[in-house]
């Protein structure tokens, strides 16, 4: 009896100690594609993944390809100019008269943004850079910089999320139209769109980081997917900072 009660308390030991046990963080490259449509390098799919806490987290996992881009950049601009460049697009403390003396729709939304009227501008997170990741390890964003639409949806219920993908080997992102269809199938099945990710780069004028705020284009963009899906934040990144954009605020951006 003393040796049974023994190996009893032993295995809920080990049980107790499983339990508490941290989840093993896991790499988008190891999450299963179901691909929407692919044609030539036009790609459209979605990974579903647990909807566990340090896919919200910023310590982020092994993503040699953003690494690299990111090392591409400090030995072209040098270390003074790099942090410099990160931290002018990362600030969001200037003056908000700025605004009202600017003509410039894109100028106008980069100013709500810095001038911290709009939006929050935050370290990238573990499941943006992830995605991020992916993309510049399709085509390598220094010298051959592209972007990608992201929509990031969650299921409470099942305690899972998903990120549909599209992207080409283009600057600009291809049309969505197949994974929009999607969505109109899955938004009645539990899932909600809870974000929408893309990135922002620039050219070696403009010292490469790209812009946290959003385009004309963008702007007009996210204001649809308010309407149609009830979209939460917007997500831009530039591979250092993410900016967030509730949608309570995407009517104060400047659009089409």
């Amino acid at each position: 009896m003393d040796g049974l009660i023994k190996t009893v308390l032993i295995l809920l030991i080990m049980h107790g100690c499983t339990a508490n046990q941290e989840p093993i963080k896991q790499s988008i490259e190891g999450v299963n594609k179901v691909f929407l449509k692919k044609e030539g390098h036009e790609e459209f799919f979605y990974w579903e993944m647990n909807d566990e806490e340090y896919v919200w987290g910023l310590e982020l996992g092994k993503i040699n390809a953003l690494n690299g881009y990111k090392d591409s950049i400090k030995l072209t601009l040098g270390e003074e100019k790099y942090n410099t460049a990160i931290r002018n697009e990362s600030k969001q403390d200037l003056e908000k008269s700025l605004i009202e003396e600017e003509e410039n729709g894109d100028r106008i939304n980069a100013l709500l943004v810095h001038t911290g009227s709009v939006g929050k501008i935050r370290k990238i997170n573990y499941l943006e850079s992830e995605i991020l990741n992916y993309q510049i390890g399709r085509f390598p964003m220094f010298s051959k910089p592209t972007e990608f639409h992201g929509f990031i949806v969650r299921n409470i219920k099942e305690r899972k999320i998903r990120v549909y993908f599209g992207s080409s080997d283009t600057e600009w992102p291809p049309n969505p139209k197949v994974i929009i269809n999607e969505l109109e199938k899955e938004m009645n099945k539990g899932w909600k769109l809870i974000g929408h990710l893309h990135n922002h780069y620039c050219n070696e004028d403009k010292d490469y980081v790209g812009i946290l705020a959003p385009s004309l284009a963008d702007a007009q963009y996210y204001k649809m997917l308010k309407e149609r899906f009830n979209l939460d934040k917007a997500l831009i990144t530039n591979g250092i900072h993410t900016v967030e954009i509730d949608s309570d605020d995407f009517e104060k951006f400047e659009s089409h």
